[in-house]
């Protein structure tokens, strides 16, 4: 019984810890998208999922459908423990950068996609391999215009348009880009025909990031400054009621006995002030109401200004 009674007033000190209302931040991954950032680059990628979905559908002659499913800015190797041990990462150099772009998928649907455009047909995905040299130069075409339609999509947001470079079928080996790296991941869902598969796109967060920023400044800045006015307002402030101080003598402050009377500079007709951190930020009069005291703001620094 004692138990279950103290049950709800836990659960209100719970609720009322600061804790619970503002998440924890993580050191290790000190960079986040802010709302507006994420709602932007999600538009840039479902355009750049319509546009692969017609190029496919032209090049590879079977319907194909891409949905993005997210968007999420991570380290490189928190992406890569999320692909297989061997896949197909192709990469794209980005100008006047080391760091490339990236475009994965599964092996498996890439040696499909070049036996549908060399006139076969094929309704199961075929056992993953390396690609021959044949095979990788029909891959390469077809990125080519995957790479042009990804700068088109992201507007701006690219220091220039991703050149081939090349493919790499480890993740864990790729030496281009550094484990702690922060990358910025797009993962699809992606149906050719029948067969369903995956795919993501990889950006490096450094070549975006400053774009991102510029791109929606005017928005960043409204949002911060609404931010920082919700903080302010829902910061505790401890008010108090008070008289006018007295100055007097530490020994007269030492001698107070029960009985003593202190003429005090507060004229019996004057407001209290109300205080906050040593701050009156009003005046007041003291009442009561039921069995608590109360008080009645009469007037503020700025009306008395004024």
């Amino acid at each position: 019984m004692t138990t279950t009674a103290q049950e709800p007033h836990m659960s209100a000190a719970v609720l009322d810890d600061p804790a619970t209302r503002y998440p924890a931040y993580d050191f290790s991954r000190p960079t986040q998208l802010d709302r507006e950032s994420t709602r932007h680059l999600e538009a840039a990628f479902e355009s750049f999922a319509r546009l692969w979905s017609s190029q496919l559908t032209a090049k590879v002659r079977v319907r194909a459908h891409l949905a993005l499913e997210r968007v999420e800015l991570i380290s490189y190797e928190e992406y890569a423990e999320t692909l297989p041990g061997t896949t197909a990462m192709v990469a794209g150099s980005l100008p006047g950068r080391e760091e490339p772009c990236v475009v994965q998928f599964g092996l498996d649907s890439a040696l499909l996609w070049v036996v549908q455009m060399m006139g076969g047909r094929s309704t199961s995905l075929p056992a993953a391999r390396t690609f021959t040299p044949i095979e990788l130069a029909l891959v390469r075409h077809l990125m080519e215009g995957t790479f042009e339609h990804l700068h088109a999509s992201l507007d701006g947001l690219l220091p220039g348009e991703p050149r081939f470079s090349a493919v790499h079928y480890n993740p864990q080996y790729m030496q281009v880009i550094s484990g702690a790296a922060a990358v910025i991941v797009a993962r699809y869902s992606l149906r050719l025909g029948d067969v369903e598969t995956t795919a993501t796109v990889m950006l490096p967060a450094s070549a975006v990031v400053d774009r991102l920023a510029a791109s929606g400044s005017d928005a960043a800045t409204a949002h911060a400054a609404e931010h920082t006015l919700e903080q302010v307002r829902n910061t505790p402030l401890e008010v108090t009621l008070r008289l006018a101080p007295i100055t007097i003598g530490a020994g007269e402050v030492l001698d107070l006995a029960p009985g003593d009377l202190l003429r005090l500079p507060h004229p019996e007709t004057r407001p209290y002030e109300l205080v906050a951190d040593r701050t009156t930020i009003g005046f007041a009069t003291p009442g009561s109401r039921g069995s608590r005291l109360t008080c009645l703001i009469t007037s503020t620094p700025e009306e008395n200004h004024a």
